[in-house]
């Protein structure tokens, strides 16, 4: 009597070797199937206030990132100059 998927394992195995191969551990760590989920969509629409404080609020998030990269670039042609020095 056969069961149904026996050599699931098997293919999974090999699904993974593949990955692991191209991607690195970084490949087994991230979900690869699909388009990639955006997240789950909104079921209320939001009102154009809600939307001024969420843009406001991402524009924030943004300049904050962008500081931080700023920062951590200076810091690592610091360094370097240090190294050369």
């Amino acid at each position: 009597m056969d069961i149904v998927g026996k050599d699931q394992p098997a293919r999974c195995l090999q699904r993974w070797r593949e990955t692991f191969e191209q991607f690195g551990e970084s490949g087994l760590r991230t979900e690869r199937r699909g388009k990639g989920s955006t997240g789950r969509p909104s079921s209320k629409s939001l009102s154009v206030e809600d939307k001024l404080k969420k843009a406001e609020a991402r524009i924030k998030f943004l300049e904050a990132e962008n500081e931080f990269l700023k920062k951590l670039e200076e810091l690592e042609r610091q360094a370097l100059r240090k190294k050369r020095d």
